[in-house]
């Protein structure tokens, strides 16, 4: 009930209350479901691979991820802010960006099979690539999505997607059982997207009079959307790059058991990803709002998303370094027992990364989102250098550190170093100590 009340309390205008709580609750129930089922499923298919071809499978889905910014074409966030800025245009829209994402969806698939092709290894065969790439020609469904959460329809896309992740889920369980290997199983993972991508769409169809034939722009609307989006193209490379690299390097400089450990890790980890973003997708539309029409509540708002945002992952890093030898133990085997200490040091990165969307959105409020491309891209730089330093010295524990040296970068210690963001790094400062202030601050109404 207390938790609720202080969700109740994060923003002062009653109904923005409503839909903000409403908003985050489908959402990070979604991901509570998610978060169970991928536990157990996740720990399956551990357990049947055993750590070199766990690692092997997930330098391939790290190796894909890498090609996910050109998919997105990085118009995500502004869909976010653009629609609940100016509702009136929102058809006009969301039809430059589909055709923006068909665009991006097939170019990423087509650079990563020829770059499989060129660079072929055992790890990234062209087989094994089409198949955990094939669903970036299906990312434009996800515009759909994200118009829902712009309308703060949130409940219709999570319903959309838990269905697809439940039926892939099972799949996945068989798939295991039947000892289907590790190509049935890769493929598994594109069709949840995939599958995701269809559900919304009929979702569409029923609830937004949708259809793919009533699509209507013109190449300088796509132009106009493309011109906006390209520096978080370049952001989000960056971004995935320092989030995914290191799984995609280590194969080349350790042992795919290595890899499989540190996977390990990093997959507990990053489990708890979803509250940020929940938070993120919910509260971006709603920061926008205020930075349109009103300064003050504009930076409450952010400045309580920072305080509550930090406070929550510190509580879950704390909690998950505690628990993280009976965690792995229960969930993944005694096979993974040395993943404890690179997920002790890893979890500590949630904090950085929550703190890093909240930078994100004001960043492109302020219409500074060209500083991302430098910010990511130093941040990639900073994890590389650290992998091929750490890594051959420490193995998965010195992946571990590299990956929470290079998040803390974008998220807390850049904002330092631009006199045009040292006043954000400052709030930041005072937002994540726990001082009376900071809590009066989250319950005031």
């Amino acid at each position: 009930m207390q938790i609720i009340q202080a969700l109740k309390s994060f923003l002062p205008q009653s109904q923005t209350k409503q839909t903000a709580v409403k908003g985050v609750s489908w959402l990070a129930g979604d991901k509570i479901l998610r978060l169970l089922v991928s536990m157990f499923v996740g720990a399956l298919v551990a357990r049947y691979l055993a750590p070199q071809n766990y690692g092997l499978l997930n330098s391939l889905t790290a190796f894909a991820a890498l090609f996910g910014p050109i998919a997105n074409i990085g118009v995500n966030s502004l869909l976010l802010r653009d629609i609940a800025a100016n509702p009136e245009k929102e058809r006009k829209i969301i039809d430059a960006a589909i055709v923006l994402k068909l665009i991006g969806g097939m170019s990423a698939f087509l650079l990563a099979v020829a770059i499989g092709v060129t660079f072929a290894r055992a790890q990234y065969h062209p087989l094994l690539v089409i198949f955990a790439t094939i669903h970036f020609v299906f990312y434009f469904f996800e515009t759909l999505e994200i118009w829902f959460y712009a309308k703060q329809r949130q409940s219709i896309p999570v319903l959309a997607g838990q269905a697809s992740f439940l039926l892939t889920s099972a799949i996945r369980t068989y798939l295991v059982f039947t000892d289907a290997g590790l190509l049935a199983i890769l493929i598994s993972y594109s069709l949840d997207s995939i599958l995701g991508g269809l559900f919304v769409y009929l979702s569409a169809r029923k609830h937004l009079n949708f259809t793919i034939t009533s699509i209507h722009t013109s190449f300088a609307a796509v132009k106009e959307l493309f011109i906006s989006a390209w520096p978080l193209v370049l952001a989000g490379i960056g971004t995935i790059l320092y989030m995914k690299i290191d799984k995609v390097i280590m194969p080349w400089i350790t042992s795919t058991y290595d890899v499989g450990i540190y996977a390990a890790a990093a997959r507990l980890s990053e489990l708890w990803y979803f509250l940020p973003y929940s938070v993120y997708t919910v509260f971006a539309p709603l920061i926008a709002q205020a930075k349109r029409s009103n300064p003050e509540h504009y930076l409450k708002r952010i400045q309580k998303s920072l305080i509550s945002i930090t406070l929550i992952t510190t509580i879950i890093a704390l909690a998950t370094s505690i628990g993280g030898p009976v965690i792995v133990s229960i969930l993944f085997g005694a096979a993974y027992l040395p993943a404890i200490p690179a997920l002790t040091i890893h979890i500590w990165s949630l904090p950085f990364v929550a703190m890093g969307l909240i930078v994100e959105v004001w960043l492109l409020n302020e219409r500074l989102q060209k500083l991302q491309v430098a910010r990511t891209f130093i941040t990639a730089g900073i994890n590389i250098l650290l992998i091929f330093w750490l890594v051959p010295l420490y193995g998965p524990v010195g992946a571990a550190i590299a990956t929470l040296v290079a998040y803390s970068y974008p998220g807390l210690f850049a904002n330092v170093l631009d006199k045009r963001t040292r006043g954000f790094f400052y709030l930041q400062l005072q937002s994540i100590l726990p001082t009376k202030r900071n809590f009066r601050l989250l319950m005031e109404k």
